[in-house]
C-alpha cells in the first residue's frame, strides 16, 4: 500500500517490491547485496549474535502468527498432548524455535514425537497423516474453516514464549550512507501498513488483483487482514512496528537456552535509533522552542496540582494497582514487622488466598516453615544492607515445585513507621527446565546416563588444577570391553548395548561416590578416582575386573575388560594423561587382554 498509494514516491523513492525466493539463502541476499531493504522472522536475532551485520528497523507483527494446529477431533488442545504424535514441521530449527521451546518447557523433547518435513499441504491434517502442523494464524485456519473441519490452535505465546515477526531490516552500512533515505523508508512503509489495517477491503481487493501469489479469494484475504491486524497491534499504546529491547533480550535468552546461539544480544546496535518505539528528533523553530517551554512548564504545574489531588484522595493507589494487577508477575509490599500490607491479584492467586486475607499476614502464615525462614532471612538483610536483593528459590505450588526467581527492595511506605518491602516474584520453571535438560544433552551419554568425553574433559582440567594448587591426587582407570565387535557381529547390537548397560551398572555399584565415571567411546570407559594412592587404586581395579568377568549377560559367554591405570604426575596435562592411561590400556590389550596395566 505504501507504494499503491504513493508514499514512497512523496519522499522521494522508487521503491520496487519483490517477492521472496525461497531457494536463496540469506547469506547470499547479503553476500551480492540483492536488496536494500528485507522482512525476516525472529531468527534475525541469531544472525546477528553470530556477526552478520543486521539492523532491526521496525517489527510488524508484534506477536508471531507462527503455532501449531490441530484437528478438533483429535482432544490435541495442549504441547503436553502431543507425547508420541507427528508434528509437520520445517527442518530449520531456529525459525520455530518458539514453538520447540513451548514444546521442550513442557517435557517433550524430540524423542518424545515424531517431526515430519513441511509439505505445505493442509491436506495431510485433514486427512489425518499428520497429528499437528505448524501453520500461521492468518492463513490455515482460514482454509480449514472453509473446508468446515472444526480445529485447535496451540500457540507458544500463550506459554510465555512471544516473538516478533516480520521484522523489516536492513545493513549498519546502507545506514550509514543513506540515513535519510532509510528514516524515510521506514516511515513510508509503516505509513502503508497503517493505511492498509484502516482500509482492508480496498488493500485486499489491490492484492487479489495484483499480489495475489498463492491465489487466495477476496474473503481469504479479508479475513487474513483482520487477523493480521490484530498481531501488529497487539498493544493499542504502541505505534506499529515498535520494537521493545526488553522483549528482545527475553527472545535471545530462548535463543542461548535451546542451544542456537552462546552469546548475548547486542541490542543497542540491533535496533534501530529511530524505531517508533525507541528516539525520535524534532527540529523546532525558535518560536516554537519557545512555546514548548510554556507548554511544559504549564504541564508541570498541571501534574503537580493532580499529584497532590490524587494524594489527598488516595486515587494514585487505584492507578498503581491497575498497574500491578496487569503483569503475571508476583508482586507484594511488606511493613517494617515484615507482615504483608498489599500485593497484586497474581500473587493473590499464587497463595492461594484473597488479599484480604494475605493482609496483615507473616511468610508463616502463607509458606512452609524451610521458606518462610529464607524469606525472613533475606528481608532482613534487605532492609539492612539497603539495596536490592536478587534470588532465586523453590516453592511448592499445586502439588509441584516452582522455582522463583525473587527480587526485593527497601521503600519507603510510612514516616511513622519507617521502612519496609517491595517483592517482585517471576515463575522460572518452565526456562530452568529447558536449561537442565539441555545440560544433561550436553554432558550425559544417552545409552548408560554416565558422564560423556565432553564432561570428561572439564573434569580432568578441573582434578588438574586442584593438583597443581593443593597437590591433590588422583589416578585414571581406562577400560576397554575385550572383543566388542565379536559381541555386536555375534550376537547383534542391541546385546551390545545392553552389555554397556549392566557392566556400567556393576562398575557403579563397585566405585565411591567421589569417584566420576565416563564413557569417551564406544566400549572405553574412564574412571577418575580422587585422593587415592596407586595400591589401593590398582585394588579397586582388579575388583571391577573380577566383577565385570562374573556378569551373566550373554548365555555361555564371559565379558572381559582390559585396564590402564595411570596416577597424574607433576607435568601432566590433559593430553599427556590420556596419553599415558591409554597406552596402558593397550599395553594389556598386548599382554592378552583381562589384565591391568600400570
Amino acid at each position: 500500500m505504501a507504494k499503491e498509494k504513493g508514499f514512497y514516491k512523496e519522499v522521494g523513492l522508487d521503491v520496487e517490491i519483490r517477492e521472496l525466493d525461497k531457494n536463496i539463502k540469506f547469506s547470499e541476499i547479503e553476500k551480492n547485496e540483492m536488496y536494500d531493504f528485507s522482512i525476516a522472522r525472529s531468527s534475525l536475532i541469531i544472525d546477528k549474535i553470530k556477526g552478520r551485520d543486521v539492523v532491526a528497523l521496525a517489527a510488524i507483527f508484534q506477536q508471531s502468527p507462527l503455532m501449531l494446529l490441530t484437528r478438533k477431533d483429535s482432544n490435541i488442545n495442549k504441547p503436553e498432548d502431543l507425547k508420541n504424535k507427528k508434528i509437520m514441521i520445517t527442518p530449520d530449527v531456529k525459525n520455530n524455535a518458539s514453538i520447540l521451546a513451548m514444546l521442550y518447557s513442557k517435557g517433550l523433547y524430540n524423542k518424545d514425537f515424531t517431526l515430519l518435513e513441511h509439505s505445505f499441504n493442509i491436506e495431510n491434517l485433514i486427512n489425518k497423516k499428520v497429528d499437528a502442523m505448524a501453520s500461521y494464524l492468518s492463513n490455515e485456519p482460514i482454509l480449514m474453516k472453509n473446508r468446515n473441519v472444526e480445529y485447535n490452535i496451540i500457540h507458544p505465546k500463550d506459554y510465555g514464549f512471544n516473538f516478533y515477526s516480520d521484522i523489516l531490516f536492513t545493513s549498519s552500512i546502507f545506514i550509514k550512507e543513506n540515513p535519510t533515505l532509510t528514516m524515510n523508508f521506514v516511515e513510508a512503509s509503516l505509513k502503508g501498513w497503517t493505511y492498509a489495517f484502516e482500509n482492508m477491503t480496498e488493500t485486499a481487493e489491490l492484492i487479489f488483483e495484483k499480489y495475489n501469489t498463492l491465489n487466495n479469494s477476496m474473503i481469504h484475504l479479508i479475513k487474513e487482514g483482520e487477523i493480521l491486524k490484530k498481531l501488529a497491534y497487539d498493544n493499542y499504546d504502541k505505534q506499529i512496528g515498535c520494537i521493545e529491547k526488553e522483549k528482545l533480550i527475553e527472545m535471545a535468552s530462548i535463543f542461548k537456552v535451546l542451544g542456537l546461539v552462546d552469546k548475548d544480544l547486542d541490542v543497542d546496535s540491533f535496533v534501530y535509533e529511530l524505531n517508533p518505539h525507541g528516539t525520535i528528533i524534532f527540529e523546532l523553530t525558535s518560536n516554537e522552542k519557545n512555546a514548548l517551554i510554556v507548554v511544559f512548564f504549564f504541564s508541570v504545574l498541571v501534574f503537580i496540582l493532580i499529584f497532590i489531588l490524587l494524594k489527598e484522595i488516595r486515587k494514585s493507589r487505584d492507578l498503581l494497582n491497575t498497574v500491578i494487577n496487569s503483569t503475571n508477575d508476583y508482586i507484594f509490599y511488606k511493613n517494617s514487622n515484615f507482615k504483608y500490607i498489599g500485593c497484586n491479584d497474581a500473587f493473590a492467586k499464587f497463595v492461594g488466598k484473597s488479599k484480604s486475607e494475605i493482609i496483615g499476614c507473616t511468610d508463616v502464615d502463607l509458606f512452609n516453615k524451610s521458606n518462610a525462614k529464607k524469606f525472613k532471612e533475606n528481608d532482613i538483610r534487605t532492609l539492612k544492607e539497603g539495596s536490592s536483593q536478587i534470588y532465586e528459590e523453590w516453592i511448592p505450588y499445586q502439588g509441584e515445585e516452582v522455582l522463583l526467581q525473587i527480587k526485593k527492595i527497601p521503600f519507603t511506605y510510612s514516616k511513622k513507621e519507617g521502612k519496609g518491602i517491595v517483592g517482585t516474584s517471576r515463575d522460572i520453571t518452565a526456562l530452568y527446565k529447558i536449561n537442565e535438560k539441555l545440560r544433561e544433552q550436553t554432558y550425559i551419554d544417552e545409552l548408560t546416563s554416565i558422564y560423556n568425553r565432553k564432561a570428561y574433559s572439564e573434569k580432568v582440567k578441573e582434578h588438574l588444577d586442584l593438583f597443581r594448587r593443593y597437590k591433590n591426587v588422583f589416578s585414571l582407570l581406562m577400560l576397554d570391553i575385550d572383543d566388542f565387535k565379536n559381541i555386536n557381529d555375534t550376537y547383534g547390537h542391541d546385546i551390545g548395548d545392553k552389555v554397556l548397560i549392566e557392566m556400567t551398572k556393576t562398575i557403579k555399584k563397585n566405585i565411591r561416590t567421589s569417584d566420576i565415571f565416563f564413557r569417551i567411546g564406544g566400549e572405553e570407559f574412564i574412571i577418575l578416582i580422587p585422593e587415592l594412592d596407586v595400591k589401593n587404586t590398582f585394588t579397586l581395579a582388579e575388583k571391577i575386573k573380577d566383577e565385570i568377568r562374573n556378569m551373566k549377560v550373554i548365555e555361555n559367554s564371559i565379558i572381559t575388560v582390559s585396564i590402564g591405570l595411570v596416577q597424574v604426575q607433576k607435568n601432566d596435562n590433559i593430553d599427556t594423561l590420556f596419553k599415558r592411561v591409554d597406552d596402558l590400556l593397550y599395553k594389556s590389550k598386548k599382554n592378552g587382554k583381562n589384565c591391568i596395566s600400570i
